[in-house]
């Protein structure tokens, strides 16, 4: 046992058999991560239930209601033709398309590892490791959400790209691009990637003897078709421009939509100088609005990379060579930093980040990971160690394992949104017969295409019903946060304080029920 455990931990090149055993168990085990988490979690979430709605639409060809339901019908389509070809309902096959694109992503984080010049046994361990335990890869398994498929379409172009490297082929040049134009179908931040594949590819190259002015030529003019994109992309939502004025007036859309964010960042310059700066001190809202901005892209990122993680990555950043092959690291450290203009910009406009908005940036900087263990085993000695380093070490240690550990027992607390969705789905039959602000009741009672009958603030719910709005609902269902007594002390007071049917759990969200007059 003990020479097999050498064995498998050697220096020696990883065969294409080891390769393979790895690379079955690493799909077995993700397969079946994938089960447990949706076993311990199995009520959808909200944005699964946009998908379902625009699957629904797509269904019967209804393309101009599916676009106005949801903005990325790609991944709804995908649902669509699973569900067709399977014959199971929409919800299965999104847990189903999920599974599979995080066992791609799986498996391709231990390829790009292997290309990036960890191919060892002991490297193909690590990162088999690494892809198996992080939470990046395990934390949102039981959602069904388009960043999986953005996430195993975006490394499967830097699979390409690594490979490119070594062999130069054609057919991975087009590899590159065509993982990230279809990883622009599942989120927007795939276009940035698109419009940098030429500098990407001039990069990773073995000779790089071309003269930059192509490059800089083909960024200056996928940055103006990046810009136009992004102007339209702001400015649809709330109707500014139409589809025909893309073409008609590029120039226009961009300019006014750099104008609506020019003026965005405006009023929150003027907040940070009213609540936070003095009058002597105003000149600095500038600063603060930059630190702002940083914290909130450190805050996010280290949030999802974990603080063990993103040591590691850290300590192999900072160490030379960071990988085997010193010709890649151009390249990852331009990944990288891709991923953190796009976050910057993201913070900058919204001024908050979705914890997933990170997924691709943190499976990124933790390529790195499986060469700085390595690196660390080749540099200590568990006998050279000290006591105080000793516990240091086995301090994070167990910090990181219950990282992961956290990623896979996030067991679900929503569980009285589906309980009281079935118990009204016989109530409820008829359209706009159910007002509610939670689209996971809608959708467990049947209501999820009542669209104006879903009304996600609370306080709106209390106010439209004041005002006599959905006259013809018969059924109020009103889900309510974990210690939020405020909430439900309006609901009690304006609806009374015996509802027909209130659903909670111990460590779960509250639906309170209510049959109107």
């Amino acid at each position: 046992m003990f020479e097999k455990t050498v064995n498998l931990l050697s220096e020696q090149r990883a065969q294409r058999g080891f390769l393979l055993v790895v690379l079955a168990i690493c799909a077995i085990v993700s397969v079946a991560l994938s089960a447990w988490c949706i076993y311990i979690d199995d009520v959808i979430n909200n944005d699964a239930v946009e998908y379902i709605r625009t699957a629904e639409r797509l269904a019967v060809a209804d393309w101009s209601g599916a676009l106005s339901a949801y903005k990325w019908p790609f991944y709804p389509f995908l649902m669509l033709l699973v569900s067709d070809i399977l014959g199971i309902a929409y919800g299965p096959a999104g847990y189903l398309l999920n599974s599979f694109f995080f066992t791609a992503a799986t498996l391709l984080f231990v390829l790009i590892v292997r290309e990036l010049g960890g191919d060892s046994c002991r490297l193909t361990v690590f990162a088999a490791l690494v892809a198996i335990a992080h939470p990046a890869f395990n934390e949102y398994r039981a959602f069904i959400i388009r960043d999986a498929g953005y996430l195993a379409l975006f490394l499967s172009a830097v699979y390409c790209l690594a490979r490119y490297h070594h062999v130069g082929s054609l057919r991975f040049r087009i590899g590159v691009l065509a993982g990230f134009v279809v990883a622009s179908l599942f989120r927007i931040e795939g276009l940035v990637f698109v419009f940098c594949t030429p500098l990407l590819l001039s990069i990773t190259r073995k000779q790089r003897s071309m003269s930059a002015w192509p490059v800089l030529l083909t960024l200056i003019v996928a940055a103006a078709v990046l810009a136009t994109i992004l102007g339209w992309w702001l400015l649809m939502p709330d109707g500014s421009v139409s589809h025909q004025s893309v073409f008609d007036n590029p120039l226009q859309v961009v300019t006014t939509a750099w104008e609506q964010i020019a003026a965005s960042t405006t009023a929150k310059l003027t907040v940070l100088r009213k609540e936070f700066l003095g009058k002597y001190s105003s000149e600095q809202a500038y600063v603060l609005f930059g630190f702002t901005v940083v914290m909130i892209i450190i805050s996010a990122a280290l949030t999802q990379l974990t603080v063990p993680w993103a040591g590691l990555a850290l300590y192999g950043t900072v160490n030379q060579p960071r990988f085997p092959i010193a010709g890649m690291t151009p390249a990852w450290v331009s990944l990288v930093g891709i991923h953190g203009v796009v976050l910057l910009v993201g913070a900058a406009v919204m001024m908050y980040l979705k914890p997933r908005y990170q997924l691709s940036l943190s499976v990124t900087a933790l390529l790195i990971v499986p060469f700085a263990i390595q690196r660390l085993l080749e540099q200590y000695s568990w006998r050279q160690l000290s006591v105080l380093h000793r516990l240091f070490v086995i301090l994070v240690l167990l910090w990181g394992v219950g990282e992961c550990v956290s990623g896979l027992d996030n067991f679900t607390r929503a569980a009285a949104t589906k309980d009281a969705g079935h118990w009204l789905v016989d109530k409820v039959s008829t359209p706009g017969s159910l007002v509610t602000n939670d689209r996971r009741v809608a959708f467990y009672s049947g209501r999820h295409g009542d669209l104006q009958h879903i009304v996600t603030d609370v306080s709106q719910v209390l106010h439209g019903l004041r005002q006599g709005e959905w006259q013809d609902s018969e059924y109020v269902a009103l889900r309510l946060q974990r210690q939020d007594l405020k909430s439900e002390a309006w609901v009690l007071e304006a609806l009374g304080a015996s509802p027909l049917k209130v659903f909670s759990h111990p460590k779960g969200d509250k639906v309170m029920v209510y049959r109107r007059p």
